[in-house]
């Protein structure tokens, strides 16, 4: 288990990414192979023979190691039973330990030799993956990731086989560490015209010659590789070989040859005898260079090399398996279509019908206040900057909006227009037009939704996380009888935005009017008389009038008149409110405000919580997408530091 301290490796990290996307999708996570991490714990470079049954593994291993090392450990009839390893005594205990990395016992069988140059090279001869006993296919597919070279070993007959072909693209190594080898080569001069000839008999001689069959066969090799797998197509001439293993020696060769022919003696082909030495130099040549390949002496950094490409490529190997099993890029264009604000608008559309939020829109309307209600609003609103104008309204109010009577601007259809929002009593009937109430226009919707996205609903379980149609209709109905007073308070915030601040002048003036007749006015008038040149009759009238300004009647008397003017404007005032209110209410109905307002509550209380569960596992899913494409540069970045 990782420390709390450490970074967590490659393969961690993968691992955990894996199990993160079975729990989204709610299935068995994705079959991951890993072995390159374990096999970096030691310097030895472990080469497994892989095939079928019959395809002369052991014989290959014998013929490898110029010994009889590889036997059958199996009763008849079952092949190679346990993984047989030649590998130096010394290293005994690291092959142990290596095997035991599968996490489970895997039964082994261990022939040592002593030879220092390939101290590092171990060879181990697999049980047959195509074996009718199943617990071979097992033992190969545990042992197969800790290997760092893989022969795999085909035969004429067996070429074609699919059985190896799938086996071969389930080991994940890097192409340079597999090796490709057609056994029993000898069955292909089993024919009963293997050389290309200038005349008919066999006796002739061929003009062709050895290399020109050789090459000849090579070619079809390839192409049959080419055909099976794209790992073994992808192998370059020098990781491919045609061996007899059986024959490793050129006599030996020669004389399966003359069997073959029914010509032990070659006095009946004489003439094909020096091909047939030819030929069988070609494939011991082959035999020991691939003897070089997978046993010659690897040092500790050619070690680390062959690992950490392998590495390298198990990763992008079981990244793209894990993209494979969730199918992860069509199910991420799945939920962004699902997602796109487009399709659900359209959605919605069709569920709501054409010209449904209008007429819900218009319903809506019809709940608004009328007009002189909203003027009022607008001037006590306007009043609160014009203090003085406040003392008069508060009282005299209604006398303002009397004299705006005397104006002619109370439309009739503000008398109309119902008072008061009434929309919290009727709210259902402003839904059930057309014969569909709301909750059967959103279930219309939620059920569009799922059949639309049926493929991706059923694979992340979407429809256990959909918000049901009756509790989006309880959201969508509170929202709307929440419409009016916001469209209402929207209006009134709209003609606020548009008034000025009062002019410094205009309150002075205010003031000047309240002052002027209670106490200027007569002041002014009787300090006139009071220092004119008529005598002292007129100053004594002066200062009459001055005394008289200060009694309670003419107070009141003047203030009354103040309080007239303050009417009066207060009255100029209103009917500029229920203009500028019957403006804007125009304004409001042409641009569709409260259908914009039912759309806007549609999409916020229907359609943003049935898209948010797509949205949500979109979210988690192209996350891990990230994840992989970090570790897809996990080599590079740690190679960089």
């Amino acid at each position: 288990m990782t420390e709390p301290n450490q970074t967590p490796g490659p393969s961690d990290q993968l691992q955990r990414v894996n199990l993160e996307l079975a729990d989204i999708f709610d299935t068995q996570p994705a079959q991951l192979a890993f072995g390159a991490d374990a096999a970096l714990e030691d310097h030895l470079v472990v080469c497994g023979i892989l095939g079928g049954k019959g395809v002369g593994k052991s014989t290959l291993i014998n013929a490898l190691a110029k010994r009889k090392v590889s036997v059958e450990t199996g009763g008849a009839g079952r092949g190679t039973e346990r993984p047989m390893a030649y590998v130096h005594k010394a290293m005994q205990e690291v092959v142990a330990q290596r095997l035991r990395s599968t996490g489970r016992q895997v039964p082994l069988d261990i022939t040592s030799h002593d030879a220092e140059p390939i101290r590092n090279a171990v060879l181990v001869d697999l049980p047959d993956f195509d074996s009718e006993f199943m617990d071979h296919l097992d033992v190969v597919r545990a042992v197969a990731p800790l290997l760092d070279r893989v022969v795999w070993v085909v035969t004429p007959r067996k070429i074609g086989d699919r059985i190896w072909v799938e086996m071969l693209d389930s080991v994940i190594k890097d192409p340079s560490n597999v090796y490709c080898v057609l056994n029993k080569v000898d069955e292909l001069l089993s024919d009963s015209d293997p050389f290309e000839k200038t005349t008919g008999g066999r006796g002739d001689a061929p003009t062709t010659g050895a290399q020109s069959f050789w090459e000849g066969q090579y070619r079809w090799v390839t192409r049959s590789f080419d055909a099976a797998s794209p790992l073994a197509g992808s192998q370059s001439g020098e990781r491919r070989f045609l061996v007899a293993a059986a024959f490793p020696d050129p006599d030996r060769f020669v004389s399966r040859i003359g069997e073959l022919w029914n010509d032990p003696d070659w006095n009946k082909y004489t003439a094909d005898r020096s091909t047939a030495v030819e030929i069988s130099r070609l494939a011991c040549e082959d035999l020991q260079r691939l003897r070089s390949c997978v046993l010659g002496p690897v040092s500790a950094e050619n070690s680390r090399t062959v690992k950490a490409i392998n590495r390298a490529r198990e990763q992008e190997a079981n990244i793209a398996r894990i993209e494979s099993h969730y199918d992860l890029d069509r199910t991420v264009e799945r939920l962004a279509r699902a997602c796109d604000p487009d399709y659900l608008q359209r959605v919605l559309n069709e569920a709501m019908g054409p010209d449904y939020c209008a007429a819900v829109a218009t319903a809506v309307r019809a709940q608004l206040r009328p007009d002189t209600g909203l003027a009022d609003e607008l001037l006590e609103r306007r009043v609160e900057h014009w203090p003085l104008l406040r003392l008069v309204h508060w009282p005299f109010g209604w006398l303002s909006r009397l004299l705006a009577k005397g104006y002619g601007l109370q439309a009739p259809r503000s008398e109309t227009r119902p008072g008061g929002h009434g929309v919290s009593e009727g709210v259902g009937s402003l839904f059930d037009m057309e014969g569909r109430s709301p909750g059967d226009r959103i279930a219309l919707m939620r059920s569009r939704i799922l059949a639309d996205q049926a493929v991706i609903a059923r694979q992340l379980q979407m429809e256990a996380a959909l918000p049901e149609a009756a509790d989006l209709t309880r959201k969508v109905v509170e929202a709307i009888r929440a419409l009016p007073p916001r469209l209402e308070a929207d209006l009134i915030e709209q003609l606020r935005q548009l008034d000025r601040k009062p002019l410094f002048l205009a309150k002075v003036a205010l003031w000047f009017i309240l002052l002027w007749f209670p106490l200027l006015q007569p002041i002014l008038a009787g300090s006139l008389e009071m220092f004119s040149d008529t005598g002292t009759v007129e100053f004594a009238r002066g200062l009459y009038r001055i005394v008289s300004a200060l009694s309670a009647v003419h107070l009141l008397a003047s203030f009354a008149v103040v309080a007239g003017i303050f009417v009066v404007i207060l009255a100029g005032m209103y009917v500029r409110s229920l203009r500028a209110v019957r403006r804007a209410s125009d304004e409001q109905s042409v641009s569709s405000s409260a259908a914009e307002a039912f759309d806007e509550i549609l999409i916020s209380e229907v359609v943003v919580p049935l898209a948010r569960p797509f949205q949500k596992q979109l979210n988690r899913i192209q996350t891990a997408l990230r994840r992989l494409r970090n570790l897809r540069n996990w080599e590079v970045r740690t190679q960089g530091d």
